[in-house]
């Protein structure tokens, strides 16, 4: 009961800053053909840090500033150990099923072995 009551509270602490998505950096082309990073693939632009996110089945992606990356990365963090704690209770909840289940159950006789016939 313990166990269940800290994953709890680990669980709502999380809640307070998580944000559900992937973390990526891009670097980028800018477009004009003058541009050093036109004509060189390490001259590009960024890496530039992005959260992508499934809203209504289509895929979308934030734009972080490099000053909001810290804040980002911990709000990551915080869905990562959301979905950990998460997965703790289930597995506690689906243990508690399965004893509740068992306790449920009839006594099983032991089964009679019958010899071959000759």
């Amino acid at each position: 009961m313990r166990k269940r009551q800290s994953l709890h509270r680990a669980l709502l602490a999380a809640t307070k800053t998580m944000v559900q998505g992937g973390l990526s950096a891009t670097s980028r082309r800018c477009g004009k053909r003058t541009c050093p990073c036109a004509h060189d693939a390490t001259a590009r632009h960024g890496p530039h840090l992005y959260l992508t996110y499934r809203e209504n089945g289509a895929s979308r992606s934030l734009y972080v500033p490099p000053e909001g990356a810290p804040t980002v990365r911990t709000a990551h963090e915080a869905w990562a150990t959301f979905w950990e704690i998460g997965c703790a209770i289930a597995a506690l909840n689906r243990d508690d099923l399965r004893r509740a289940w068992q306790a449920e159950l009839p006594a099983r006789t032991p089964r009679v072995r019958r010899r071959p016939r000759a």
